[in-house]
């Protein structure tokens, strides 16, 4: 038996995680995470490497990847005899989830270049006197002058 100091209750998984009781418990019943002990009370404990275990699905999943995807990764290494036989498919896994993330990063990017531009767009705006109405951003100087408007500023005018 581990020593019951060094695991932690699905409360303390959840708190140094950043998320609530709920996940860590929802990623228990899918298979995601396994409890180490219980206590005599039969409350669950986990390895402080859970922790990471649950921070990496939750950074996965708030890229928006679906929870099934994910799981399909953990799902191959439980079923897999061998390290491998596993290894080929992880890896493809792994090589796709980069690729999503790749394009996050670059659908990220581009966002916040059009965030900046706004933020200089509109901080050229101090002082004007005019409704801000669409027809009278057109039309101003300080956005006649740019070769384009930057989406979000364009998106709220």
């Amino acid at each position: 038996m581990k020593q019951l100091k060094s695991l932690l209750q699905v409360g303390d998984v959840a708190l140094q995680a950043g998320t609530t009781i709920r996940t860590v418990r929802y990623y228990l019943e899918q298979g995601f995470i396994e409890v180490s002990e219980r206590t005599p009370g039969g409350f669950y404990l986990f390895e402080q490497s859970v922790v990471d275990k649950v921070r990496f699905i939750q950074s996965l999943k708030e890229l928006g990847l679906p929870l099934k995807e994910i799981k399909a990764l953990y799902k191959i290494r439980k079923e897999k005899k061998r390290g491998n036989d596993a290894y080929p498919l992880v890896l493809e896994r792994l090589l796709k989830h980069r690729a999503f993330v790749e394009k996050k990063i670059s659908e990220y990017s581009t966002l916040r270049k059009e965030l900046e531009e706004a933020i200089i767009l509109v901080g050229e705006c101090k002082g004007c006197e005019k409704k801000p109405t669409r027809d009278n951003c057109l039309v101003c100087n300080v956005v006649k002058k740019r070769s384009s408007v930057p989406l979000p500023f364009g998106a709220i005018m």
